[in-house]
């Protein structure tokens, strides 16, 4: 048992590395169970071999900090997720694969399969196909959990493509909604209760969003040609 949970704190901190540099974070080797991230040189957080992140209030300071520690949070909690159904899943068994997949989710005719590499897991949905010995269609996400997760819920049928919002809609849906709140005047408390509750419902689906509202401003600030 020892010896699995040392494997498994391994393989989240190997996962958990590599997606916060390739966002821009400075995430070192773990010591002694904690990994320390950075942001721009100073330190931001750790995170704990279970996902947990840990701060200090006075390593924020800014929006921008707050988003970065938005975003690992999220991050950390992703990773989490499929490193723990990576560490159980059973392989995928379908004719024609040269390489090990696991089977994280199969539906309505779909699968959902992750594959290890030195990368990070990849990830891909495939169709079954006719008799169920293989498997066809592949999408394939790269490191993106999340993405492969909505692809595989829409090729299920599990939801409607037309139920998924891109972060850049969510960020102007955002921006119209806090220009509404702006002036009360014409908002009933329910309106407005109902408002700030979808605000804060995109702040959690948009890790980065005060630096993308930012950047929006940023850029219809700038002299059109």
């Amino acid at each position: 048992m020892k010896q699995n949970d040392s494997k498994n704190r391994t393989d989240f901190f190997m996962e958990i590395g590599i997606a916060l540099r390739r966002n821009g974070f400075d995430a070192p080797p773990p010591t002694d169970g904690l990994m320390p991230i950075s942001l721009d040189g100073l330190p931001l957080c750790q995170i704990t071999d279970n996902g947990a992140v840990r701060y200090r209030e006075s390593d924020l300071g800014n929006a921008e900090r707050e988003d970065a520690l938005h975003q690992i949070t999220d991050t950390a909690q992703t990773v989490a997720e499929y490193t723990r159904l990576m560490d159980t899943a059973p392989l995928l068994q379908a004719d024609g694969l040269d390489e090990n997949y696991q089977l994280l989710a199969d539906f309505s005719g779909v699968v959902l399969a992750g594959h290890a590499t030195r990368y990070g897991v990849q990830f891909i949905t495939w169709d079954w196909d006719y008799e169920k010995t293989g498997v066809t269609q592949g999408h394939y996400m790269s490191n993106n959990y999340t993405a492969a997760k909505q692809d595989f819920a829409v090729r299920s049928g599990l939801i409607r493509r037309e139920q998924l919002f891109s972060p850049e809609q969510l960020t102007e849906l955002s921006r119209c909604v806090q220009a509404v709140l702006e002036d009360q005047n014409k908002l009933s408390c329910d309106q407005e209760a109902l408002l700030r509750e979808t605000q804060e419902q995109i702040e959690m689906l948009v890790s980065d969003l005060q630096q993308r509202m930012a950047q929006e401003q940023s850029a219809a600030a700038q002299p059109t040609m």
